[in-house]
């Protein structure tokens, strides 16, 4: 939407977003009690305001008072407030309103260029269809492995690059390397386990697991030249020593890069 200043004038973005709001809240509000109600829990749960003063007995008065409050939001604040009315129910919308509101925001936010997805509720960074969807399978693949550590540093991962106004983007590449470890270990003990051996935690490499996973040796070469890079920039320690790399200033594509390529190393080795 911006450069996360204040936008009161409205960006295309924003006023589509805005659009999106009003459109679904008012095809819906037979009572005419909806923007009320919404004005109310958005300031009671998300604004923290005092709901004294309200026009809570006029609802067209009720809508101009929340859009004056969302024209006056930071851009990555605009984004929490749909993410507050999708998922908390003080929110004030019906179940109904979020269906549509779920419906019709992928489709806006790809329509005006926007740089997130809706996905679980939740507003993620996107770049490209192939990195959305090589994430959501690999939250898909340590799911149905219930492999819980390797899924929740996934999510952990996704969560840190969705960080508003700026991604946590060291955070997000330790974790997704540790997802990968997670996997390739998980992977390996199909192999180690007809020895009766337990299969090794590795950070940086998926060598271990590259027989149990069908890799060819020189894929694995190249797999785990991007993994020692990810391990650098996590901050983990290489071999017990902190990488003067970890600690230096992450670029915020390379770490998208970085989850986004661990995300498709696991579903490579889960497949």
């Amino acid at each position: 939407m911006g450069n996360g200043e204040r936008d009161k004038t409205g960006s295309q973005l924003r006023n589509s977003l805005w659009n999106l709001l009003f459109r679904v809240l008012s095809s819906t509000d037979f009572a005419r009690i909806a923007w009320t109600t919404v004005l109310r829990g958005a300031c009671l749960f998300f604004f923290k305001e005092p709901i004294d003063e309200l026009p809570l007995s006029d609802n067209d008065a009720s809508r101009l008072a929340l859009k004056d409050r969302f024209f006056g939001l930071p851009d990555h604040r605009v984004y929490d407030l749909f993410e507050f009315f999708l998922v908390d129910d003080h929110g004030g919308l019906k179940e109904m309103d979020r269906k549509l509101i779920r419906r019709g925001l992928n489709e806006l936010l790809e329509r005006e260029g926007s740089s997130v997805r809706l996905y679980h509720d939740r507003f993620r960074p996107y770049q490209d269809i192939l990195g959305f969807d090589e994430v959501a399978q690999a939250e898909e693949s340590v799911r149905l492995f219930d492999m819980a550590a390797a899924k929740r540093h996934m999510e952990t991962a996704v969560a840190y690059l969705s960080r508003r106004p700026e991604p946590e983007s060291r955070g997000a590449i330790r974790e997704a390397v540790l997802a990968v470890a997670a996997v390739a270990r998980e992977v390996a003990s199909r192999e180690i386990r007809k020895g009766g051996e337990e299969a090794p935690l590795v950070v940086g490499s998926v060598a271990h697991a590259a027989s149990s996973a069908g890799i060819p040796a020189g894929l694995v070469k190249g797999i785990d030249l991007l993994l020692r890079r990810a391990h650098a920039l996590s901050g983990l320690p290489v071999d017990g020593v902190i990488s003067p790399v970890g600690e230096e200033a992450v670029d915020p594509r390379e770490a998208h890069f970085l989850v986004v390529f661990a995300s498709s190393l696991i579903v490579y080795l889960k497949r």
